[in-house]
């Protein structure tokens, strides 16, 4: 059985290597910067964020994975080159984009963004009704006596986002609660201390977010996410 596993292991890798070798529109090869940000889209980012060449492309089936599709081309800009220099070190970055995204040029980083934000995005339905309207209270309207502000206020009427702030519609719901999580995390690692170095920090570049997200309930941040992904 041992052998078996062995085999089917080289023969992986055999293939891989293959696919890497056909020519540069088919590569997978993170390190070579002469691979275009819409190859590496297509043969990289695809199997966690969407499939291509259909109508799902940037929409990714798994929550654990973030909806690329129709995201403002500026925030993807700033966050690949977060993953990229390691300064957003939130779990999942650490452990998935740091590695993927440790290469990148700007040029491919360029072309990834823009490839992703001409994308069509796709709302998740399902979603139970009562959250889906607490979520949108909130997201109109803040939970003011929390010092929670509305959300439309930097997110736009309808969480479409503007240029470093991020479209939130059409978002998972559980990658939705994960980030106000990590948010949260972090406001509540800095309170009461004075000049926290960003290294400690989950998301440094998420200050505005992190007394949001704490001023808001568990329950509250799953409507949020209920809210949000049920939004075209």
């Amino acid at each position: 059985m041992k052998n078996i596993k062995t085999i089917l292991t080289l023969s992986a890798m055999s293939l891989a290597l293959g696919a890497c070798s056909t020519g540069l529109d088919k590569s997978r090869n993170l390190g070579n910067p002469n691979v275009t940000g819409n190859t590496l889209a297509q043969q990289v980012c695809s199997v966690c964020h969407g499939g291509i060449g259909n109508d799902v492309n940037g929409n990714s089936v798994n929550p654990r994975y973030p909806k690329l599709a129709g995201q403002q081309k500026e925030y993807l800009v700033a966050e690949m080159n977060e993953f990229h220099n390691h300064t957003r070190k939130d779990p999942m970055a650490q452990a998935m984009m740091w590695g993927i995204a440790r290469n990148f040029t700007p040029k491919q980083i360029d072309e990834l963004a823009n490839f992703y934000s001409n994308q069509k995005p796709i709302p998740d339905s399902g979603q139970k009704a009562a959250l889906v309207a607490e979520g949108d209270k909130i997201f109109h309207e803040g939970v003011l006596d929390k010092g929670v502000p509305a959300c439309m206020g930097c997110h736009g009427a309808n969480a479409e986002g503007n240029g470093p702030i991020p479209r939130l519609a059409s978002q998972h719901a559980d990658y939705i609660y994960k980030q106000l999580s990590v948010f949260n995390t972090d406001e509540v690692y800095t309170e009461g201390k004075e000049n926290v170095p960003d290294s400690d920090l989950e998301r440094p570049q998420g200050a505005v977010m992190e007394g949001i997200a704490h001023g808001l309930t568990e329950q509250q941040r799953r409507a949020m996410g209920a809210y949000l992904s049920s939004l075209h």
